[in-house]
């Protein structure tokens, strides 16, 4: 399994990891424009992030209570003056969380239960047509054959019967016209 860093937390999800360093990128870019020692813009800040739930990482969270603490300490402000921080499930947090939930579970077992099922009797099926192809083949063999080949043998007796039906009828012309057949097989 990877684990991947970024500002002192170790995480476990790719999604994460991508989020936090999304967020990272973003504070780096919110500490370079920010004066960090005007209260308005800190507090301005402050607000606006923890107010609307921007950052949901442990890494945007760290930034959010570094705020907080710099307008406690540095600046005098009281707790009840400031925004709270809210704290949002990560999507991919919540979807891991969802998975394990009994409702799903039983619903993954159902699925399963039924394309198992499904399976079971396509399988069967399969068995009994397979069963179906030996027996004609034990029972029955080559049947498809040797029908076509009792056809061609008829067919061809029945030309032999007319050919011979045909040669006897040249036979008796040439008697009746006195033609000597073997003058003219040279």
């Amino acid at each position: 399994m990877d684990v991947f860093y970024v500002d002192g937390f170790a995480f476990s999800q790719k999604e994460e990891y991508n989020l936090a360093l999304r967020e990272q990128r973003n504070i780096q870019s919110i500490k370079t424009k920010m004066n960090m020692q005007n209260k308005d813009s800190v507090l301005n800040i402050y607000n606006k992030l923890a107010g609307k739930g921007i950052l949901i990482t442990p890494v945007g969270l760290s930034f959010l209570r570094e705020l907080r603490e710099i307008l406690l300490v540095q600046f005098g402000m009281e707790e009840t003056e400031l925004t709270m921080i809210k704290v949002v499930d990560n999507p991919s947090v919540q979807k891991t969380k969802e998975q394990f939930t009994l409702e799903q579970v039983v619903k993954d077992n159902q699925k399963k239960a039924g394309t198992i099922r499904t399976l079971k009797i396509f399988l069967v099926g399969m068995v009994i047509v397979i069963i179906g192809m030996f027996a004609i083949n034990i029972f029955l063999p080559n049947s498809g054959y040797i029908n076509t080949e009792n056809k061609i043998l008829n067919q061809y007796s029945s030309w032999e019967e007319e050919l011979k039906q045909r040669e006897a009828a040249v036979k008796e012309k040439e008697e009746a016209l006195g033609i000597d057949a073997s003058d003219n097989k040279e």
